[in-house]
């Protein structure tokens, strides 16, 4: 009996809850205390160079990690600090570390209840290494090479929203411990420090350097001056070094104090007015880059071979505000804690010769250390039409790390997932407005039966293809959930906008539901019934056996859906791990979401409803899908009723109803739109008047009508009358 289905119906729900709830439960809510969930495994990830980590204190709360006894950056949790909500509006847990230079040294979640992530090991993988990728971003700086949440496939929008929730606690952390300067244009940071080998500052452009050999060095006077052209100063030999030059702005901490050390940093800053700038030029090799002038005052005061240019400016560097410097860290040939000051020629004669200078640019010389400059190093010889001047330039842009930029106000996380999908966006819109035309239109088309078929298998090969497998836009019964829901967990209106894609096949959908019933998502818009359908077609190529259950078992059969949306839907107002759990009824996260890249047992299933639905036209979406059953319930009564009907449909004629490929017409001729998929099969045998009874009919007599005598039968001739 109908009752007794039902209870058989309900059963099976409740085994697949027993079986897939705890999988849902195995991810516990984390500890309340901080320290017991920085596990050396998350640590490793989140800030591996810690020498210890201070206890959790403050507001909000963080845990100080110390390089010696400096505390160096901060640990923190996303859910003891902001509670973010994730996908299913429970707060995920995300614990991260930021520098106080506000670099993000490193992420990892370690608590969530997102259904496309929880039990899916390859998306739990791509979601460490998305956040593992944004440890080189800074905070409040927007990075055009930061990773996009599409690489999480199905569930950029919990990526998305741990990165925000992220970056959101992250400036909360610095504004309460950091006293960084409010600025309110690019500034130069004159305050922050991070701790940096030399050959790190090297590999990020804070210190730049050029080497020029002697054979390079004589190729350039010849180029310039002609053959015969030579530097006064004899070369060594061509492959020897003529110059080594490093060249960095000192003024960032992270710059100078790495160089010279915390005392003799702070020592240099002293020496001159702190509104100016300090370059600082270091050069081994053959070639003397002090200059004559420098080591001889009755010859000038001024450095005769070292300039900066920034743009058309050119700034020449005294001798009053200049510093020999010994001991630069990591810069220079051999011991280079043993390299000493520049010594002249005269002096020293023999190389290789070690420049290390401090030259100070006062405020009012018109120097931008935000702005790209270049140290020109001048060489001068000798050439056939007299003297020649060369010089060959090291280039600096100071990295954007050592700039302190006004605090961008965040982008609303739905606002970013509008911007990184319009591309997808704009491509849905064309194809709805081709949906919304073929069903305005459909009389015409069904009148072409081989067009209809054609637009039609295009249609759902799209739909399977780029909406599903490509661009992953597959509402499910979770979708509806989280709508439902979503007042009661008191998330914000930007919830609702969170999925560019489902957010706009969700209103297409209401206003179809509304008009024309369940079939225009269910026929049209879903990639798993895409998929079904144009399988049962290659199936029915092939001649494989058909099974259609009578009239009466096909009603039973019908309740299943609504059994099923019934339990998922009550379910989330009771558990939204249960609900999430029962949602696995749905083969759409394995087939279409995850393109059966899943374990086992949830590919076995989906493979078996798509092997069921060979036998049998949709068997999944007439029988069994929640999402279905939910949709049937809303749209059982539309407004328009587009699917035409004669007074014969029904009885006599049974042509409608057999050729339904869904059995949505019942004994009757009546058309039930909670099973309709609006598939238009039966308004092209409407149109048939080959097949269709009552046109095949009026066909015969207008056929009959037309092959009637051409030309009036012959009169007998009477009698002649003479």
């Amino acid at each position: 009996s109908l009752r007794r289905f039902g209870a058989a119906i309900a059963a099976l729900a409740g085994l697949c809850l027993l079986f897939l709830g705890p999988g849902v439960a195995a991810q516990e809510n984390p500890d309340h205390d901080l320290a017991s969930r920085l596990t050396p495994e998350v640590l490793a990830t989140v800030f591996p160079d810690a020498d210890r980590i201070g206890p959790t204190e403050g507001d909000p709360p963080a845990a100080a990690v110390y390089k010696g006894d400096e505390v160096i950056a901060y640990i923190f949790s996303t859910l003891d600090v902001v509670a973010a909500p994730g996908y299913t509006s429970v707060p995920f847990d995300v614990l991260a570390g930021v520098d106080a230079q506000g670099v993000l040294t490193g992420a990892k979640v370690i608590f969530h209840k997102e259904p496309y992530i929880i039990r899916d090991p390859i998306r739990q993988v791509r979601l460490d290494e998305f956040l593992a990728d944004h440890r080189d971003l800074v905070v409040g700086r927007v990075n055009v090479g930061a990773p996009r949440p599409d690489i999480v496939a199905g569930a950029t929008i919990s990526a998305r929203a741990m990165r925000v929730a992220i970056f959101d606690t992250a400036r909360l952390i610095l504004r309460s411990r950091v006293n960084r300067p409010v600025v309110t244009e690019p500034t130069l940071d004159r305050v922050g420090f991070r701790l940096a080998s030399v050959a790190e500052l090297l590999d990020e452009g804070s210190v730049v350097r050029r080497t020029v050999s002697n054979a390079e060095i004589a190729t350039m006077f010849t180029e310039q001056g002609g053959a015969g052209a030579v530097p006064e100063e004899a070369l060594g030999a061509p492959d020897g070094i003529f110059s080594d030059v490093y060249m960095a702005l000192l003024n960032p901490p992270s710059i100078g104090r790495n160089l010279l050390g915390a005392k003799r940093f702070k020592g240099y800053l002293r020496k001159w007015p702190q509104e100016g700038h300090i370059v600082v030029v270091a050069a081994d090799g053959d070639y003397d880059v002090g200059g004559m002038a420098y080591h001889h005052r009755a010859q000038g005061n001024m450095f005769d071979r070292l300039q900066i240019a920034q743009g058309e400016k050119l700034i020449r560097f005294h001798r009053d505000n200049s510093q020999s410097v010994v001991g630069m860290r990591g810069i220079g040939k051999g011991n280079i804690s043993q390299a000493g000051w520049c010594r002249s020629t005269s002096t020293n004669p023999g190389p290789p010769r070690r420049c290390h200078w401090l030259f100070y640019l006062p405020e009012d010389s018109g120097f931008d250390p935000l702005a790209p400059w270049r140290l020109n190093v001048l060489v001068s010889g000798k050439g056939p039409g007299g003297p020649v001047t060369i010089d060959f330039d090291v280039p600096y842009k100071l990295p954007a790390r050592h700039i302190l930029m006004p605090e961008l106000e965040p982008v609303p996380a739905w606002v970013e997932a509008w911007r990184d999908d319009a591309r997808d966006v704009a491509i849905l819109g064309v194809a709805l407005l081709a949906l919304t035309t073929m069903l305005a239109f459909q009389t015409p088309l069904a009148r072409r039966p081989r067009l209809h078929r054609w637009l039609r298998n295009g249609f759902l090969a799209f739909t399977l293809v780029w909406l599903g497998w490509i661009a992953g836009g597959q509402l499910t019964i979770l979708n509806l959930v989280n709508y439902l829901t979503a007042p009661v967990n008191n998330v914000g209106w930007s919830f609702y906008l969170a999925e560019p894609l489902i957010v706009v096949i969700a209103v297409y959908t209401a206003i179809s539901l509304i008009l024309l019933g369940r079939g225009v998502f269910c026929g049209w818009l879903c990639p798993f019934g895409a998929l079904q359908e144009l399988l049962g077609q290659i199936s029915r190529l092939l001649r494989l056996p058909q099974w259609t259950p009578r009239a009466k078992l096909n009603q039973y059969l019908w309740l299943g859906k609504y059994v099923a949306a019934v339990v998922v839907l009550g379910l989330a107002f009771i558990s939204m791990d249960w609900a999430t759990a029962a949602a696995e009824i749905e083969p759409f996260k394995t087939a279409i979401t995850a393109k059966f890249v899943r374990s086992w047992p949830f590919v076995v299933y989906a493979a078996a409803l798509l092997s069921i639905g060979l036998f049998t036209e949709r068997a999944f979406c007439r029988y069994l899908c929640p999402l279905g059953g939910a949709l049937a319930i809303l749209g059982r009564f539309p407004l328009l009723k587009n699917l035409k009907r004669r007074a014969e449909c029904g009885s006599p004629c049974k042509l409608c109803e057999l050729s339904c490929p869904v059995k949505a017409i019942v004994p009757g001729g009546q058309i039930k739109m909670g099973e309709c998929f609006q598939c238009l099969d039966c308004q092209v045998e409407y149109y048939n008047d080959h097949r269709c009874p009552p046109l095949a009919q009026a066909r015969k007599r207008r056929e009959r009508s037309l092959a009637g005598p051409l030309h009036p039968a012959p009169i007998a001739p009477g009698p002649i009358t003479p």
